[in-house]
């Protein structure tokens, strides 16, 4: 499977996010496994951001350590490039014909 560099990069920081939140609450490894219902490497996996850990075991994560707020943050629509597409696609000029203008007036 092919992950790029920038998404390699973003999963090693979540990883780490979740890594902290987990010491935070003085959890071991072991501990976040068993209240997921996952193995301890999975775990692992998931902190050192492994590409092939599932995103429901990331998910999983998240809401036990009480940051789903973040993935409420992933589903906001902040799609910087398509509005940059869609904008390229605006006409110059927008015209309205006298028949328009007597029919919605």
């Amino acid at each position: 499977m092919y992950t790029p560099s920038k998404a390699k990069e973003a999963l090693k920081e979540l990883g780490g996010q979740v890594r902290l939140a987990r010491k935070r609450r003085l959890w071991t490894i072991a501990d976040l496994a068993k209240k997921m219902e996952v193995t301890a490497p999975t775990v692992m996996a998931l902190e050192k951001g492994a590409p092939t850990v599932s995103v429901g075991v990331l998910v999983s994560a998240l809401w036990l350590l009480g940051l789903e707020a973040e993935l409420k943050s992933l589903a906001q629509p902040n799609d910087v490039e398509g509005v940059k597409l869609m904008n390229k696609r605006l006409p110059k000029k927008v015209r309205v014909s006298k028949r328009t203008l007597n029919n919605d007036f």
